[in-house]
C-alpha cells in the first residue's frame, strides 16, 4: 500500500512517501497562497494533486486539506495528534532540511512577517463583508431617527409658543420643518408655500383661519433664526435617513434577498445587526429567531417563573402586531421558522430567492387566523388600560374586605 504524507507550512508544501521527498513547493506569496489552500481551493496544488492520485491513501498534516484531496477522489486521512505536535514543536528544522529554506534567522524573520500580513489580511477581509456594513447602517439610521424625533418635539413646542395652531393642523414633521424655515413668522405663511409643500386644500384653509386666529406669542428675531437653523438640520437628516434607507435595500437585496422577501428590508437588517452577522443568523435555531430583541423579558421570566416572551423584533411584522393576543405566539414561531430557512438559502446559496417560502408562510398564517379565530376559552384577553382596571377594582375588593374584618374585630 502506497502512502504519502503531505505537510502543510506556512512557507510552502511538501510530500513525503515514507523518508523520501517526492514533491516541494516554495510559495512566491505565502499569504495569499496558504490562505487559499485553507479556504479549499487548490489554485496553487493541482500539480501536487497529479502526482497524488499514484498512492492509494493520502495522510495531511492540516485538516482544511482533506476537503481538496476529497473532492478529487483522493483517500485522504488526517495526521495523528502526536505526529502533528511533532511537526509543529520541530517547523523550523523541517523546513531547512526538506529544502523550502537555507538561513534559520532569515526564516525566523519571514514567518514573523508571514502573521503579521496574514493577520492584516484577514482583518481586511472581514472589514470587507457586507453584512457588517449593513450592521453599521440599520444602527446609524434607528440613530438617526431618535435625533429627527428629539429635534423635531423641541421645534414644535418652540414653534407651538408663537403658533401653537400648527401643531394639530399638521402631523408631518418634514412638512412643518419646511414651513418654519422657510415661512419664520406665522404672517409669512402664504397659500402659495403650503401649495408647493404638498398641503390639502382643506388643511390650507384651516391654517389660514388659524393663522389670522392664533393665541400665540410674537416670535423674536434671534428664536426665528435659531428655529429656521433647527428646521433645516432636520430636513437634512430626513434626507440622510431616506439614502440610508435606499442602501439598506440594495445591500439586502445583495446579501439577504430571501430575509429581505420575508421581513422587508429594515426589519431584516435589524435581525441581522441583532444576531451580530448573517452566518451567525444562520446558525441560530427558530426558537431563538423568534424572541431576538426581547432577551430583557426572557431573564426575567426565567428568574421570577413569569411567562416567557412570544416575540422580540418580530413583532414589528405587520402580520403579528395586527393580529389578536392569542394568535400572535402561533404567528411568530410560524414566522421564525420560515426566517430560519430563508437564512440558511441566503448564506449558502448565495442569492437564491425562493418565493414559495413567502407563499407557504401566508398560508400557515391564513389557517392560524381560520382555527385560532376566537379566543381560547377560560381565558381573558384585556388591553392594557381595562387590565389596569381589573387589578385595581381586585385590590380594592380586597381592602374592603380587610376592613369589614378589622371592623367587626373592634366591635367585640
Amino acid at each position: 500500500m502506497k502512502i504519502a504524507n503531505v505537510i502543510l507550512f506556512e512557507i510552502g508544501l511538501c510530500a513525503l512517501e515514507e523518508t523520501n521527498l517526492i514533491y516541494r513547493k516554495r510559495f512566491d506569496n505565502p499569504e495569499i497562497e496558504y490562505s487559499s489552500i485553507i479556504d479549499g481551493k487548490k489554485n496553487y496544488i493541482d500539480d501536487l494533486i497529479d502526482k497524488l492520485r499514484n498512492y492509494d491513501q493520502v495522510r495531511v498534516n492540516n485538516k482544511n486539506l482533506i476537503e481538496i484531496f476529497q473532492r478529487e477522489k483522493i483517500d485522504v486521512k488526517l495526521m495523528s495528534d502526536s505526529r502533528q505536535n511533532d511537526i509543529n514543536q520541530n517547523k523550523l528544522d523541517l523546513i531547512i532540511k526538506f529544502g523550502l529554506f537555507e538561513d534559520r534567522d532569515e526564516l525566523t524573520g519571514i514567518l514573523q512577517r508571514f502573521a503579521i500580513n496574514l493577520s492584516s489580511m484577514k482583518v481586511k477581509e472581514s472589514s470587507e463583508k457586507l453584512d457588517l456594513h449593513l450592521v453599521q447602517a440599520v444602527n446609524t439610521l434607528d440613530e438617526l431617527d431618535e435625533i429627527i424625533n428629539t429635534i423635531s418635539t423641541r421645534i414644535r413646542e418652540w414653534y407651538g409658543l408663537h403658533f401653537p395652531e400648527l401643531d394639530y393642523l399638521l402631523q408631518n414633521i418634514i412638512t412643518y420643518a419646511n414651513i418654519v424655515r422657510d415661512a419664520g413668522s406665522r404672517e409669512n405663511i402664504t397659500r402659495e408655500l403650503l401649495v408647493q409643500l404638498d398641503v390639502p386644500e382643506k388643511k390650507i384653509e384651516l391654517i389660514q383661519q388659524a393663522i389670522s386666529k392664533s393665541q400665540g406669542g410674537d416670535l423674536i428675531g434671534e428664536s426665528s433664526e435659531s428655529l429656521k437653523i433647527l428646521a433645516s438640520e432636520v430636513i437634512k437628516l430626513s434626507e440622510l435617513r431616506t439614502n440610508l434607507s435606499n442602501t439598506i435595500e440594495n445591500l439586502m437585496e445583495i446579501l439577504a434577498p430571501n430575509l429581505k422577501n420575508m421581513l422587508t428590508a429594515i426589519i431584516g437588517a435589524r435581525l441581522i445587526a441583532k444576531a451580530g452577522s448573517l452566518l451567525k443568523l444562520a446558525q441560530l435555531p427558530s426558537s431563538t429567531i423568534q424572541i431576538i430583541g426581547a432577551e430583557k423579558a426572557l431573564f426575567r421570566a426565567l428568574k421570577t417563573g413569569t411567562r416567557p416572551p412570544k416575540h422580540g423584533l418580530l413583532f414589528q411584522h405587520p402580520s403579528i402586531n395586527s393580529a389578536p393576543k392569542w394568535q400572535r405566539g402561533k404567528i411568530a414561531r410560524a414566522l421564525a421558522s420560515k426566517i430560519a430557512i430563508a437564512v440558511r438559502i441566503d448564506v449558502y446559496r448565495k442569492g437564491a430567492l425562493d418565493k414559495s417560502l413567502l407563499e407557504n408562510l401566508n398560508r400557515r398564517i391564513e389557517t392560524i387566523q381560520k382555527i385560532y379565530h376566537d379566543p381560547p376559552k377560560g381565558k381573558e384577553y384585556f388591553d392594557d388600560k381595562s387590565r389596569s382596571m381589573n387589578k385595581r377594582s381586585k385590590k380594592f375588593t380586597i381592602f374592603k374586605k380587610r376592613k369589614a374584618r378589622h371592623e367587626k374585630r373592634r366591635r367585640y
